[in-house]
Protein backbone atom coordinates (compact mmCIF):
# COMPACT_ATOMS: atom_id res chain seq x y z
CA UNK A 1 0.00 0.00 0.00
CA UNK A 2 0.99 3.97 -0.20
CA UNK A 3 1.82 5.58 2.54
CA UNK A 4 0.08 9.11 2.40
CA UNK A 5 2.55 11.94 3.96
CA UNK A 6 1.85 15.43 4.87
CA UNK A 7 2.09 18.70 3.12
CA UNK A 8 4.95 20.14 4.94
CA UNK A 9 6.00 22.30 1.84
CA UNK A 10 3.86 24.77 -0.69
CA UNK A 11 4.90 24.29 -4.11
CA UNK A 12 5.39 21.40 -6.47
CA UNK A 13 4.47 17.94 -5.65
CA UNK A 14 5.99 14.87 -6.26
CA UNK A 15 5.46 10.89 -5.86
CA UNK A 16 7.41 7.72 -6.03
CA UNK A 17 7.16 3.40 -6.96
CA UNK A 18 9.75 1.84 -5.93
CA UNK A 19 9.67 -1.97 -5.12
CA UNK A 20 13.02 -1.16 -2.81
CA UNK A 21 11.89 -0.20 0.48
CA UNK A 22 15.65 1.50 1.00
CA UNK A 23 15.45 3.07 -2.37
CA UNK A 24 12.18 4.48 -2.16
CA UNK A 25 12.70 5.98 0.91
CA UNK A 26 15.82 7.66 -0.31
CA UNK A 27 14.46 9.00 -3.17
CA UNK A 28 11.79 10.74 -1.13
CA UNK A 29 14.59 12.28 1.51
CA UNK A 30 15.79 13.54 -1.59
CA UNK A 31 13.37 15.03 -3.17
CA UNK A 32 11.83 17.01 -0.02
CA UNK A 33 15.09 17.71 1.40
CA UNK A 34 17.28 18.38 -1.51
CA UNK A 35 14.80 20.11 -4.44
CA UNK A 36 12.53 20.72 -1.76
CA UNK A 37 9.03 18.67 -3.02
CA UNK A 38 6.34 17.59 -1.13
CA UNK A 39 6.13 14.07 -1.49
CA UNK A 40 2.24 13.28 -1.67
CA UNK A 41 3.16 9.64 -2.03
CA UNK A 42 5.31 6.68 -1.90
CA UNK A 43 5.00 3.12 -2.81
CA UNK A 44 5.94 -0.09 -4.43
CA UNK A 45 3.45 -0.21 -7.26
CA UNK A 46 1.83 1.40 -10.23
CA UNK A 47 -1.53 0.09 -9.69
CA UNK A 48 -1.42 1.23 -6.39
CA UNK A 49 -0.57 4.58 -7.03
CA UNK A 50 -3.43 4.60 -10.20
CA UNK A 51 -6.37 3.15 -7.29
CA UNK A 52 -5.09 6.52 -5.07
CA UNK A 53 -4.73 9.04 -8.25
CA UNK A 54 -8.33 7.67 -8.84
CA UNK A 55 -9.48 8.58 -5.27
CA UNK A 56 -7.30 11.62 -4.58
CA UNK A 57 -8.52 15.11 -4.78
CA UNK A 58 -7.16 16.43 -7.94
CA UNK A 59 -5.25 18.73 -5.96
CA UNK A 60 -3.02 16.77 -4.44
CA UNK A 61 -1.99 14.85 -7.75
CA UNK A 62 2.08 14.91 -8.49
CA UNK A 63 3.85 17.34 -10.58
CA UNK A 64 6.33 14.61 -10.87
CA UNK A 65 6.49 10.98 -10.44
CA UNK A 66 9.77 8.97 -9.87
CA UNK A 67 9.38 5.77 -11.53
CA UNK A 68 11.91 2.92 -10.98
CA UNK A 69 11.57 0.26 -13.71
CA UNK A 70 11.51 -3.42 -12.36
CA UNK A 71 13.88 -5.92 -13.93
CA UNK A 72 10.81 -8.14 -14.94
CA UNK A 73 7.06 -7.34 -14.84
CA UNK A 74 4.10 -6.61 -16.90
CA UNK A 75 5.50 -4.27 -19.75
CA UNK A 76 1.64 -3.65 -20.71
CA UNK A 77 0.53 -2.23 -17.49
CA UNK A 78 3.55 -0.26 -16.67
CA UNK A 79 3.09 1.34 -20.53
CA UNK A 80 -0.99 1.92 -19.07
CA UNK A 81 0.33 3.80 -16.22
CA UNK A 82 2.30 5.98 -17.76
CA UNK A 83 0.24 7.03 -20.12
CA UNK A 84 -2.47 7.68 -17.45
CA UNK A 85 -0.05 9.98 -15.62
CA UNK A 86 0.89 11.25 -18.75
CA UNK A 87 -2.53 12.35 -19.69
CA UNK A 88 -3.08 13.68 -16.42
CA UNK A 89 0.31 16.16 -16.97
CA UNK A 90 2.34 14.44 -14.79
CA UNK A 91 5.89 14.52 -15.29
CA UNK A 92 7.29 11.34 -15.52
CA UNK A 93 11.33 10.33 -14.63
CA UNK A 94 12.26 6.84 -14.83
CA UNK A 95 14.63 4.95 -13.01
CA UNK A 96 16.06 2.34 -15.17
CA UNK A 97 18.89 -0.29 -14.81
CA UNK A 98 20.38 -2.85 -17.56
CA UNK A 99 17.52 -5.57 -16.95
CA UNK A 100 15.06 -3.37 -17.25
CA UNK A 101 15.71 -2.65 -20.83
CA UNK A 102 12.67 -3.62 -22.84
CA UNK A 103 10.60 -1.68 -20.33
CA UNK A 104 12.52 1.11 -19.96
CA UNK A 105 12.46 1.55 -23.93
CA UNK A 106 8.33 0.53 -23.78
CA UNK A 107 8.33 3.80 -21.43
CA UNK A 108 10.62 5.56 -23.79
CA UNK A 109 8.19 5.13 -26.77
CA UNK A 110 4.98 6.17 -24.05
CA UNK A 111 6.59 9.61 -23.33
CA UNK A 112 8.35 9.35 -20.65
CA UNK A 113 10.42 12.77 -20.06
CA UNK A 114 13.44 11.40 -18.22
CA UNK A 115 15.76 8.45 -17.50
CA UNK A 116 18.45 7.75 -14.56
CA UNK A 117 20.19 4.79 -14.12
CA UNK A 118 20.48 3.20 -10.64
CA UNK A 119 24.00 3.45 -11.31
CA UNK A 120 24.00 7.37 -11.29
CA UNK A 121 25.14 9.73 -8.17
CA UNK A 122 22.56 10.92 -6.45
CA UNK A 123 23.86 14.67 -7.80
CA UNK A 124 23.51 13.36 -10.56
CA UNK A 125 19.44 12.37 -9.98
CA UNK A 126 18.83 15.66 -8.21
CA UNK A 127 19.72 17.30 -11.66
CA UNK A 128 17.63 15.29 -13.67
CA UNK A 129 14.36 15.44 -11.34
CA UNK A 130 14.74 19.18 -11.62
CA UNK A 131 15.56 19.13 -15.19
CA UNK A 132 11.81 17.24 -15.84
CA UNK A 133 10.25 18.61 -13.65
CA UNK A 134 10.95 22.28 -15.39
CA UNK A 135 9.96 20.58 -18.47
CA UNK A 136 12.63 19.24 -19.93
CA UNK A 137 13.47 15.94 -21.73
CA UNK A 138 16.84 14.03 -20.66
CA UNK A 139 18.47 10.42 -20.13
CA UNK A 140 21.81 10.42 -17.94
CA UNK A 141 24.69 8.88 -19.34
CA UNK A 142 24.42 5.79 -17.96
CA UNK A 143 20.73 5.39 -18.90
CA UNK A 144 21.43 5.80 -22.24
CA UNK A 145 23.90 3.12 -21.94
CA UNK A 146 21.30 0.88 -20.24
CA UNK A 147 18.78 1.49 -23.13
CA UNK A 148 21.38 0.44 -25.91
CA UNK A 149 23.02 -2.16 -24.14
CA UNK A 150 22.85 -5.23 -26.21
CA UNK A 151 21.49 -3.64 -29.09
CA UNK A 152 22.42 -4.99 -32.40
CA UNK A 153 21.39 -1.65 -34.71
CA UNK A 154 22.51 1.66 -34.61
CA UNK A 155 22.29 4.18 -31.90
CA UNK A 156 19.69 6.33 -32.20
CA UNK A 157 18.25 9.36 -30.33
CA UNK A 158 15.33 9.48 -28.18
CA UNK A 159 12.93 10.89 -30.61
CA UNK A 160 13.93 8.43 -33.20
CA UNK A 161 13.33 5.62 -31.04
CA UNK A 162 10.25 7.60 -30.01
CA UNK A 163 9.26 7.27 -33.49
CA UNK A 164 10.12 3.99 -34.10
CA UNK A 165 8.47 2.15 -31.71
CA UNK A 166 5.35 4.19 -32.11
CA UNK A 167 4.92 3.58 -35.76
CA UNK A 168 6.28 0.25 -35.39
CA UNK A 169 3.19 -0.24 -32.94
CA UNK A 170 0.87 0.85 -35.76
CA UNK A 171 0.07 4.47 -35.52
CA UNK A 172 0.39 6.21 -38.44
CA UNK A 173 2.88 9.02 -38.88
CA UNK A 174 0.64 11.72 -38.20
CA UNK A 175 -0.38 10.08 -34.71
CA UNK A 176 2.97 9.43 -34.13
CA UNK A 177 3.73 13.39 -34.12
CA UNK A 178 0.98 14.12 -32.24
CA UNK A 179 1.74 12.00 -29.64
CA UNK A 180 5.97 12.96 -29.01
CA UNK A 181 4.36 16.80 -29.75
CA UNK A 182 6.16 17.85 -32.98
CA UNK A 183 5.45 18.88 -36.47
CA UNK A 184 4.02 15.96 -38.92
CA UNK A 185 7.14 16.88 -41.24
CA UNK A 186 10.06 16.47 -38.00
CA UNK A 187 8.35 13.35 -37.26
CA UNK A 188 8.37 12.02 -40.81
CA UNK A 189 12.40 13.43 -40.63
CA UNK A 190 12.99 11.20 -37.89
CA UNK A 191 11.45 8.40 -39.41
CA UNK A 192 13.29 9.10 -42.10
CA UNK A 193 16.81 9.33 -40.08
CA UNK A 194 15.80 5.53 -38.38
CA UNK A 195 15.74 3.86 -42.00
CA UNK A 196 18.59 5.82 -43.20
CA UNK A 197 20.67 4.36 -40.13
CA UNK A 198 19.09 0.51 -40.52
CA UNK A 199 19.98 0.70 -43.77
CA UNK A 200 23.43 1.76 -43.85
CA UNK A 201 23.86 -1.06 -40.67
CA UNK A 202 22.83 -3.40 -43.25
CA UNK A 203 18.75 -3.57 -41.61
CA UNK A 204 16.20 -3.20 -44.61
CA UNK A 205 13.81 -0.74 -43.45
CA UNK A 206 11.77 0.13 -46.54
CA UNK A 207 8.73 -0.95 -45.42
CA UNK A 208 6.88 -0.75 -42.54
CA UNK A 209 6.69 -4.38 -41.40
CA UNK A 210 10.74 -3.96 -41.87
CA UNK A 211 10.56 -2.01 -39.31
CA UNK A 212 8.28 -3.47 -36.83
CA UNK A 213 10.70 -6.42 -37.07
CA UNK A 214 13.20 -3.94 -36.26
CA UNK A 215 12.02 -2.63 -33.58
CA UNK A 216 10.81 -6.03 -32.17
CA UNK A 217 13.98 -7.48 -32.62
CA UNK A 218 15.94 -4.47 -30.56
CA UNK A 219 13.63 -4.30 -27.92
CA UNK A 220 11.22 -0.72 -29.15
CA UNK A 221 8.11 -2.76 -29.63
CA UNK A 222 5.78 -5.93 -28.46
CA UNK A 223 4.81 -7.41 -30.85
CA UNK A 224 2.15 -9.37 -28.93
CA UNK A 225 0.88 -6.22 -27.38
CA UNK A 226 -1.76 -4.19 -28.94
CA UNK A 227 -0.41 -1.01 -29.23
CA UNK A 228 2.17 1.14 -27.16
CA UNK A 229 -0.53 3.63 -25.33
CA UNK A 230 -3.68 2.77 -23.90
CA UNK A 231 -6.53 5.14 -24.01
CA UNK A 232 -7.05 5.79 -20.12
CA UNK A 233 -10.47 7.86 -20.97
CA UNK A 234 -11.29 10.82 -18.94
CA UNK A 235 -10.34 9.39 -15.72
CA UNK A 236 -7.06 11.51 -15.02
CA UNK A 237 -7.73 15.30 -15.88
CA UNK A 238 -6.19 18.54 -14.14
CA UNK A 239 -4.58 21.29 -14.05
CA UNK A 240 -1.26 21.98 -13.18
CA UNK A 241 -0.69 25.30 -12.56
Amino acid sequence: MFEVHGHARRGKRAAVADESVLQRSRIHQLLSQELRLDVVQTGAGMRHLLDWLRRADPSQWPHLMVLAVPSAGDVAAYSHAVGALRGAGVRVLAVTSSPARRISRRLLADGVEGFVSTADSEQEFLAAAGSVLAGRTLATARARADLQRQAQGPRLSIQEERVLALYASGFTIVEVADRIGVRHDTARKYLNRVRAKFTAAGWPARSKLQLARIAWAEGYADPEADGILTDTGPLLTADFG
